[in-house]
């Protein structure tokens, strides 16, 4: 396909993920009457909802609760008091706020006070009581958030006395320099597209592993750094990128920093990934860029980004290991590749030889073009043995020349054009049937 085509598949795809009307109106209106109880100016929302970056169902929203200015250090109230004091706030008012035909649930947890609808949809909102201090690096407002507390931990923490001199207890967070990073960013359209297909199939890798946890603010925050780097990146290219370097990704932790937290690592959870759990992310990756490679005018974008494990060959490789992408452009064939036996007879596109180490010489039919690389591969039948089945890219011709007749299946050979943009305009097959296979 054309990689305009394949563009317009996965931005389709990328549509079909965002919430949809209703529930943009249904959050709208769960979120105004949290504002007319709350305060206007008080409530802020955070999170993936005002990013543009949550995809359907959605099922939760986040919200500021902004309670002024970080207090002098001996006014710094006990953040269990906090948490409590707005819970029950929003307990006894709220009910005359709440949406019709819903109920509600309020209760505390980690650092916010949870709302839980009940309806036509469930629904959560985490109302985040929090000050603001000081400014991003786009002179917007800070915030210090309760700090998270152990359940465990609570009790003991309510029987010991509050010191109000230890800030410890709060962090600092800051959700509107993620929104305006987002926004920034967001100039190219394909960066939210982008997020929304990787969040898609972080969702279905629980199918996989049901421990398998990826955080979505993480894969996020990979992408928005690709876009960073490359404003210019197509949503092609922007999937393509965060699955090739997605190995690296998993296997380096401690590389994105929290904006508000010096020394503090967003993705410092990877390294309570176990090996057999890198395995699975590794093939699941590989599925999606062999997809990828393979991708016609009827391939379901969704079923590519479904998650599933590729399991390679030894010895087999792919055009995206070499960093190139895959979109031929039917205009631009590579035309068919030439197969000379050892007598140098021509030997039709799809040929059938005999299992006597017969030597064959693939070549193209055309003139080399100036500017491009010509990568080829040779792939044996899977019925082989693993060691035997090969898939290996070489560049310039394939790696035996000439290749042979020894192994009985069927095998084929292909060759890649690329351009200088790292790109397969063209490919070409040639069929190989040896013995009775």
């Amino acid at each position: 396909m054309r990689r305009a085509d394949i563009n317009s598949k996965l931005r389709d795809f990328a549509h079909s993920l965002s919430p949809t009307e209703i529930e943009q109106k249904f959050v709208s209106k769960v979120y105004g009457s949290l504002q007319e109880m709350l305060g206007n100016t008080n409530c802020i929302q955070i999170g993936s909802y005002p990013r543009y970056t949550a995809t359907t169902p959605i099922h939760d929203l986040d919200i500021l609760y902004v309670l002024g200015d970080w207090p002098q250090q001996g006014d710094l109230q006990d953040p269990d008091k906090i948490l409590s004091d707005a819970a029950g706030l929003i307990q006894q008012n709220y009910k005359n706020f709440c949406p019709d035909n819903y109920t509600f649930t309020v209760g505390i947890q980690n650092h916010s006070v949870v709302v839980t609808f009940s309806g036509a949809r469930n629904f959560v909102v985490d109302v985040v009581p929090c000050y603001s201090f000081g400014q991003n690096s786009y002179g917007q407002p800070m915030y210090k958030v309760p700090q998270i507390i152990k359940q465990r931990d609570r009790a003991k923490r309510r029987a010991e006395e509050w010191n109000p001199t230890d800030k410890n207890q709060w962090i600092s967070s800051d959700p509107r320099g993620y929104i305006k990073q987002a926004e920034n960013v967001g100039i190219n359209a394909d960066f939210r597209k982008a997020v929304k297909i990787v969040k898609f199939w972080k969702k279905t890798l629980r199918e996989l592993d049901g421990g398998l946890k990826l955080k979505s603010f993480h894969l996020e925050q990979v992408i928005t750094r690709q876009f960073q780097a490359n404003m210019n990146l197509d949503l092609l290219q922007g999937i393509f990128d965060f699955f090739l370097h997605l190995p690296d990704t998993i296997s380096n932790p401690d590389i994105i920093e929290d904006r508000a937290q010096a020394g503090k690592y967003i993705d410092d959870y990877l390294k309570d990934l176990t090996d057999a759990q890198k395995q699975i992310l590794e093939q699941a990756r590989d599925n999606v860029l062999v997809s990828l490679e393979e991708i016609t005018e009827g391939s379901s974008a969704e079923q590519i980004f479904t998650a599933a494990t590729y399991a390679r060959n030894p010895d087999e490789r792919f055009m995206f290991d070499e960093a190139v992408v895959m979109c031929n452009d039917p205009d631009s064939d590579l035309s068919e590749i030439r197969c000379d036996d050892q007598v140098n007879r021509r030997v039709a596109r799809s040929s059938t030889h005999s299992t006597n180490d017969e030597k064959l010489y693939f070549k193209l039919q055309i003139s080399i073009r100036s500017g491009y690389q010509y990568y080829w591969k040779v792939k044996n039948s899977n019925k082989l043995a693993p060691d035997k089945r090969r898939g290996d890219i070489t560049l310039g011709r394939t790696k035996n020349y000439p290749e042979t007749t020894r192994y009985e299946g069927l095998h084929y050979v292909e060759c890649y054009a690329v351009n200088n943009q790292n790109e397969c305009e063209s490919r070409s097959r040639h069929n190989v049937s040896i013995g009775d296979s």
